[in-house]
């Protein structure tokens, strides 16, 4: 039986003409909103307010049909290629986060994420527990509704997060690090704690099992990821470096790992979304990957997906079904008591555990109040099992816009009194540095060494170039791959293994890869043929 088959023909026309005009509105939106001094993504979001039916869809009879899904299949449709703007987002992320930062800051991060928890989880859960009954599905199970909407007060959201910090120029400063290291954390605890409030409701009640079974998981990802995943990623992206000469080899690897790492979270019941941020944190360690990858992923993920990912956000918004005084007036104590939870609680544990001054925690509590996509799909879950109204899921949806707007505006206002330090000045001025300088791009270098069998000392002239040269200065300041190629006959493998050994005991860098070839024709071209594998530096000499 053929279960593979094509969409109807309206469905697949509605596709198109949605993506045509999601895509125009939101970039037009997105330039003029840039313009007035914001960042781009508050225009994407209302474009999908203003297209959907809270404005145009809910005045013009036939607009529904034609930009809003009208049918569940055309609804799937559309959710996909936007939820393939929240993966690259989340991948572009995960480049640009820096370990070595995190690892120096990861007790600040810890603690900034426990205030974005707490506070916003006990406001969410009293809120939960005094909602008027007739905005609950079933009054009698107020206490995991309760725990629904606490957890959803806890979760930030991460894509928004990111392409605010990517608008405002802040993703590679201090405080955007810190942001993301913490807005890791937060979601990490937020979907644990979502998937065993999920577990309660199918099992009708609380479990320990679904509490630990939903803790593993998140601990058995992690370990995953950067032993198992980072394993996998520089075994292929060797791989694929020395066996395939085609252009765009590296960008086709790059996305097959992200969609099959994204799949492995959605398997161990996390989101996609986290796959694809883990993986694009290994491929960010890996000094092999070609710069120009990274580039062009930003690219079409920038102007394409995430536009389309961030007008769908606000196309799932109905504002009219907030049209009474009373709905109304509660979605605006949601929004409130979730702003209050998140903004206060970390502006707390920043200010007066973290020792942050005022602006820098209250521009920490402004970025992670962010809902945005993630808090939808949050909703949109609690729609999904019964456990939320239609009422109450527009509420959330309205709040988790809100929050998104409100970030890039108040981290605005607060970035103008807070002055980097000599260390991160000192650090930004470098990656300029290395953005402008073609030495400083290099990365991977290739040297080729010839085998001499009466040679017994092996420290040559060019191993003297590595140690003392130009190389030498550019591996104190980057993470350096270098190659050492030998081609030799058959007979002189073992011999030729030893001397680069040898050689290789003494060489700065972070990875150091030797490489014993079988002499096949002119030696020229087969140095030239390997030179063609990505390498940004090819080094040639004579004893």
């Amino acid at each position: 039986m053929n279960i593979i088959s094509s969409a109807a023909h309206a469905d697949v026309l509605a596709l198109v003409i949605q993506i045509a005009v999601l895509l125009l509105v939101a970039k037009v939106f997105g330039e003029l909103l840039q313009r007035w001094g914001q960042p781009s993504v508050i225009g994407e979001i209302f474009a999908g307010v203003v297209l959907g039916p809270s404005f145009l869809g809910g005045l013009i009879p036939w607009f529904p049909g034609t930009i809003i899904p009208s049918t569940p299949i055309q609804g799937y449709l559309l959710e996909t290629i936007s939820l393939i703007g929240a993966i690259l987002l989340l991948l572009i992320t995960g480049f640009e986060t820096d370990l070595n930062f995190i690892a120096r800051r990861g007790r600040t991060a810890a603690l900034i994420s426990l205030g974005g928890i707490l506070l916003p989880f006990v406001t969410g859960f009293y809120l939960g527990q005094f909602l008027p009954d007739d905005l609950l599905t079933d009054p009698n199970n107020r206490h995991v509704f309760a725990l629904f909407i606490a957890t959803a007060m806890s979760i930030s959201a991460i894509p928004v997060i990111a392409k605010v910090l990517i608008d405002l120029k802040l993703i590679r400063r201090n405080l955007g690090q810190i942001i993301i290291a913490s807005g890791m954390i937060d979601d990490a605890i937020g979907w644990t704690l979502l998937s065993v409030v999920v577990g309660m409701v199918a099992a009708n009640g609380f479990t320990w099992i679904n509490l630990f079974s939903s803790v593993a998981k998140v601990l058995l990802f992690i370990v995953l990821s950067f032993t198992v995943g980072f394993y996998l990623v520089k075994k292929s992206l060797a791989f694929i470096q020395d066996k395939y000469h085609d252009n765009d080899k590296i960008l086709s690897l790059v996305l097959v790992l992200t969609f099959a790492w994204g799949a492995l979270a959605q398997a161990l019941h996390l989101e996609v979304v986290f796959g694809a941020f883990a993986i694009g944190i290994i491929f960010g360690q890996m000094q092999r990957l070609p710069h120009n990858v990274v580039e062009k992923i930003r690219s079409f993920a920038m102007s394409v997906f995430t536009p389309i990912f961030f007008a769908v956000v606000g196309l799932k918004m109905n504002i009219s079904a907030l049209v009474d005084t009373r709905l109304f007036l509660i979605a605006l104590l949601v929004i409130f008591i979730a702003s209050f939870g998140k903004i206060v609680g970390v502006y707390t544990v920043s200010r007066y555990i973290a020792k942050h001054d005022h602006w820098t925690a209250l521009s920490y509590g402004a970025a992670l109040n962010a809902r945005g996509g993630m808090e939808i799909i949050v909703a949109s879950i609690g729609l999904s099992i019964g456990i939320l109204t239609n009422e109450v899921f527009s509420m959330i949806v309205l709040m988790a816009i809100v929050t998104s707007v409100m970030a890039p505006i108040l981290l605005r206002y607060t970035l103008k009194h807070i002055e980097s330090d000599d260390d991160e000045i000192e650090r930004l001025q470098e990656e300029a540095a290395i953005k402008l300088s073609t030495i400083k791009n290099i990365h991977r270098v290739l040297i080729p060494i010839r085998f001499d069998p009466q040679q017994t000392n092996y420290n040559n002239l060019i191993i003297q170039i590595i140690k003392f040269s130009l190389l030498s200065k550019i591996a104190a300041k980057n993470s350096l791959s270098i190659t050492l190629l030998s081609i030799v006959n058959k007979d002189q493998k073992d011999q030729a293994r030893i001397m680069l050994n040898d050689l290789s005991k003494d060489l700065n860098a972070s990875e150091l890869v030797k490489k014993v070839l079988d002499k096949d024709g002119d030696i020229t071209n087969q140095i030239l043929s390997e030179a063609q594998k990505d390498y940004d530096m090819l080094i040639l000499g004579s004893q």
